[in-house]
């Protein structure tokens, strides 16, 4: 969950928003395996621009299995190293829009649209600055 101002304030406009959440919600699901022992087909996420409940852009990561089995977890007690190691694997990747190696998922049920790479990493910049 991050505020529109914030965002804003890091220099994405709000039509960013969408491929910005969405791009970094599978880059953080393909990355959860470095902090939590998982696999990403055992995690599972959704991402918007306002959500109805929080009022403002959101992301959530969850486990896949019924009932949980605490990857989700896991990965929000080392958000910090989750987070900064999900920046650095998109701003790593050599392709110039985004790529199955950084922010397409073999599972996204939205056929990867829409993906804004570099809003991503925006995006999460502003995600650990804000919880520093």
């Amino acid at each position: 969950m991050v505020h529109n101002r914030s965002l804003t304030s890091a220099g994405l406009v709000e039509a960013q928003f969408p491929g910005a959440l969405h791009a970094a919600e599978h880059a953080a699901i393909g990355l959860l395996p470095l902090v939590a022992s998982s696999d990403r087909w055992d995690i599972g996420g959704v991402s918007t621009a306002l959500h109805a409940d929080t009022g403002v852009p959101t992301i959530f990561v969850y486990d896949g299995h019924p009932g949980g089995a605490g990857f989700a977890e896991r990965g929000f007690e080392k958000a910090k190293v989750w987070l900064t190691a999900t920046r650095d694997a998109i701003k790593a990747c050599e392709c110039d829009t985004g790529c199955p190696s950084c922010v397409q998922s073999p599972k996204c049920g939205n056929k990867n649209n829409p993906l804004d790479k570099d809003a991503a990493v925006t995006l999460i910049d502003v995600l650990l600055r804000d919880a520093s």
